[in-house]
Formats: C-alpha cells, structure tokens, sequence
C-alpha cells in the first residue's frame, strides 16, 4: 500500500510539472526549431567531411542532423534548471515539502519530466530532420530511438545535479552553457571526431554527445542495429550514474540540513 501510494504521489508531482511547462513551452518549442534551421548551413561542410572520411552517396544530413540536435538538447538543459529555480521562487516546492508527498516522489518526478522534455525535443529534430531534408538512417531505427533515450537521461540528469549543487541560478545557468558548449564541441556536434588531432580524439569520449554521436553514426551509415550500439548505450549509462550518484548526495545532504 505504502508504494502504491508512493507512486500516485509521484504521479501527481508529475502531472503538475507537465502542467506547468504546458504553461510556456516556447524555450522547447524554440530549441527544437532552432536546430532545423542550421542544418542547410552545416550540411555542405559535413558532407565535405564524410567524403573525406571515405563515404559516398551522402549529403552530409547524416551527420548534421543528430550533431545539431545533440548541441541544442545541451541548451536545453536550461529550461530544466530555471524550473528549479522558478519553483522555488514561487514557493511551490517548499510547498510540495511542507506536504505529505515525499520528497523523493517531488525530485524524481521532477526529473522524470525533464527526461521527457530532452527526449522529446531531440527525437521531434529527428523527425522534422526526416521529413524535411530526408535523414534517412540505414539502421535499426529502434536502435537510434534508444541511444537517444539514455542520452535524454544523461542531460535530464545534468540539468538537476547542477540545479541541486549551484547556489543561484545565474551560476548554474552559466555552467550548464558551458558545459554543454564544451561537451557537444569535443563530442563531434560541429565537426566530425575524425577530423580532430590524435589527442582531441581521446579527449572527445569524455563527452557524453561523443558516444551518442557515436552510436547514431552508426546506425545512420553504417546500418547497425541494438547489439552494435550496446558499448555506446553502456558508456552513457555511466554518464548517467555518475551524475545521479551527484544528485543522490546533494539531495541527501539538503534533505539532511532541513531536518536539522
């Protein structure tokens, strides 16, 4: 009974916040349309670079595509902190932790909604990129749809270790850009890995977008299906759990000075 009630908690701590980005979904509509209208400028450049990497029949889409939907899904990690912030400036979340609700159910159903939003904001590119300019992946297309999925999951969970760790928002709002800049340049958004110097390379698996790139390269050129993105999947699994570890201990600490 008591996990049943537990997950109806949870259930309404996320239909609310699905309410509440309902309410101004501009800044995700925005980074979805953003990346779309980039692609006729990058295409040319990345069909030059898979050229020289020895593909043929390309049009540089392949590339382009994903590249700028991973860059500006790392933008979007914003919208999820600035939901942190908002809330409790509205005194919303102090609230939700004044009430019976537990406040595991409110930080895990929080974060299950900014997973949707990545998810959803980086699959809709795809799919305008598909109808649009003709992305047409040579894989398993549920393969692509997972890697993308615990992609999501490592933003969703970068979004929320930097809302629980920064002091202000300005600051977390600064970090996540940075971040995401960096992560996405070293990860292959704005060129192709294969186009770096030896030591950028290594540099590059650093990078969470490095091993989602990874994995969509694949499936788009070389038709690789679920098991053969598997390694990529696992790397950013790792991504993930490092980065709930980080939330987990934050939350746990704050929870810890509350209680005080």
């Amino acid at each position: 009974r008591q996990i049943m009630t537990t997950l109806k908690k949870f259930a309404a701590v996320v239909r609310l916040n699905i309410r509440l980005q309902l309410m101004d979904p501009t800044p995700t509509l925005i980074l979805s349309i953003c990346p779309l209208a980039m692609i006729p400028f990058m295409e040319p450049a990345f069909k030059s670079m898979l050229l020289a990497d020895g593909y043929t029949n390309v049009t540089g889409v392949e590339q382009a595509i994903p590249g700028m939907a991973i860059f500006f899904s790392f933008l979007s990690v914003q919208t999820i902190i600035q939901s942190f912030f908002r809330e409790y400036a509205w005194g919303m979340w102090p609230r939700l932790e004044a009430s019976s609700t537990p406040q595991g159910a409110i930080l895990a159903g929080k974060a299950f909604v900014a997973y949707l939003i990545q998810a959803v904001q980086v699959l809709t590119v795809l799919g305008l990129g598909a109808l649009i300019f003709g992305y047409r992946p040579t894989g398993n297309v549920g393969a692509l749809i997972l890697v993308i999925l615990a992609f999501s999951a490592v933003l969703a969970a970068l979004g929320v270790a930097l809302a629980l760790w920064t002091p202000t928002e300005d600051i977390a709002l600064s970090l996540s850009n940075i971040v995401g800049m960096l992560a996405a340049g070293i990860g292959g958004s704005f060129c192709t890995v294969s186009s770096f110097p030896d030591w950028a390379q290594s540099v590059a698996k650093l990078s969470p977008a490095y091993w989602a790139l990874n994995a969509v390269h694949a499936v788009s050129l070389y038709g690789a299906g679920l098991a053969d993105v598997l390694p990529q999947i696992g790397m950013l699994g790792i991504f993930f759990v490092i980065l709930a570890i980080l939330v987990v201990i934050q939350f746990t600490l704050k929870k810890g000075q509350q209680s005080r």
